[in-house]
């Protein structure tokens, strides 16, 4: 058995595998997706990747995303892993915690203390067991029916944003005091993940005042079997302006009512004022078995408050092995 780190051209072996191992219609994998997710695109640098190989053929491969993280008065590179897989015939045996050993001693070299995974039931138990993972987050979804949506008047400042600019990294400076950890939200971080992303179309909006942004919103539509969906992928503004988050979810719920769609969920943490203004508009919670895990990969001077999920703001957007 060979363990190694990714070489450039491995990512077409890495698509047929993936294809072969966990075919999937609603999430379809290409390069193009591929090349934007793991690549130097990525403004906080290109994913570590490592692989198995039994002659000479992949078996299985684990990754780590790099983000921004703004951890109380510190920004640094954290990660986020996805994409682990391992050849049905070669589970378990071991395999992964091999890969993911090499992955562990890469982060370290690269001075990420901190990694996040969203891992599936089914990895759920091996990330806590075998992998050195913790509890961390575990997701309410919050979920408005067709049935239910009360059309608001969509504020005059609820714009369309083209592009994230230099506006945005005065918002995010201005508004990262509110927030102990969260994603670093400037203008290269949200401009790759939302606008530069070549498979899906996100519509991103921002509240303004005389030409100041105060907030923005980050909306996703896609078509479940039948259904027309629609994703609030990711909201951020002060975390007490209720003026400004209330216009954002407002313009929201008036763009999916004006694309006729059937249900709105939500999955996000940390902004208690926003779950009320959820509240407010008829939307429910409902208890999801989807938990936010997190590795400790060196030692840290917040290696402990790391741990304390009321420190924490984190969206959908925030992971990118999902939505």
């Amino acid at each position: 058995m060979n363990i190694r780190a990714y070489r450039k051209g491995d990512e077409h072996e890495i698509m047929a595998f993936d294809a072969r191992e966990l075919p999937s219609e609603e999430n379809p994998r290409t390069l193009e997706n591929w090349s934007w997710k793991f690549s130097d695109s990525n403004p906080a640098g290109h994913a570590l990747i490592w692989i198995a190989e039994h002659n000479q053929q992949m078996v299985a491969h684990f990754a780590a995303i790099p983000y921004r993280l703004k951890v109380f008065d510190e920004e640094l590179k954290a990660s986020h892993t996805i994409g682990a897989l391992v050849e049905s015939k070669y589970q378990k045996r071991g395999l992964l915690m091999l890969v993911a050993d090499k992955l562990w001693q890469e982060q370290a070299n690269n001075q990420i203390p901190f990694t996040w995974g969203f891992p599936n039931q089914r990895a759920y138990q091996l990330h806590l067991s075998y992998l050195g993972y913790v509890d961390l987050i575990n997701f309410d979804e919050w979920n408005l029916k067709k049935s239910n949506f009360v059309e608001r008047e969509t504020p005059p400042a609820f714009q369309r944003i083209q592009i994230f600019d230099d506006d945005v990294d005065a918002l995010w400076r201005d508004c990262a005091p509110d927030y102990d950890i969260a994603v670093v939200r400037n203008k290269s971080y949200l401009n790759w993940r939302y606008l530069q992303r070549p498979d899906w179309q996100y519509f991103p909006y921002g509240i303004y005042e005389q030409n100041v942004i105060k907030g923005y919103v980050v909306l996703k539509l896609y078509r479940e079997k039948q259904r027309q969906r629609g994703h609030i992928i990711d909201i951020f503004a002060h975390r007490n302006d209720e003026q400004t988050l209330s216009q954002l979810i407002d313009g929201s719920l008036n763009f999916f009512s004006d694309r006729d769609v059937d249900e709105i969920t939500v999955w996000m943490w940390g902004n208690p004022l926003i779950e009320t203004l959820f509240y407010q508009r008829a939307f429910t919670k409902i208890s999801l078995e989807r938990p936010l895990v997190l590795r400790r990969n060196l030692e840290h001077r917040y290696h402990n408050q790391i741990l304390d999920s009321s420190r924490w703001y984190f969206t959908m957007g925030d992971s990118t092995e999902i939505f």
